[in-house]
């Protein structure tokens, strides 16, 4: 019987991480900008995509959101879809205000380079 675990890896990747029997399998990015956390993509192994591993991964930031007293941005449209077929988040929604979605932007290609460079260092 397969293993999956999910990780929280906010304080070095900024994402949560799904391992299926030790291996890296899947992740969501989990940024946090003041009480918002951004939630700009989620990847799963090609292969893995029927097992709910990226909904078990959502439903964690999601919940940890929550209960950090956090909202959620979804911005990938696999995150937005989800929030949509689960009401019982929609108190931890938040939709983007105007001219937002071009900052948020430029914030997640930032933070993209510095974990880059981060890696390579």
């Amino acid at each position: 019987m397969s293993k999956l675990v999910i990780e929280d890896e906010r304080e070095l990747e900024q994402r949560y991480a799904a391992y299926l029997d030790g291996r890296l399998v899947g992740c969501a990015s989990a940024i946090l900008v003041r009480e918002t956390v951004l939630a700009p993509s989620v990847e799963v192994e090609p292969g893995k995509h029927d097992l709910g591993i990226g909904s078990l991964l959502l439903r964690r930031v999601f919940d940890d959101a929550r209960a950090e007293g956090h909202t959620v941005l979804a911005l990938c449209p696999y995150a937005r879809r989800w929030a949509d077929l689960h009401p019982g988040y929609r108190d931890v929604v938040r939709k983007p205000r105007a001219g937002e979605l071009a900052a948020v932007g430029s914030l997640i290609a930032a933070d993209r380079t510095m974990r880059l460079l981060h890696h390579d260092g």
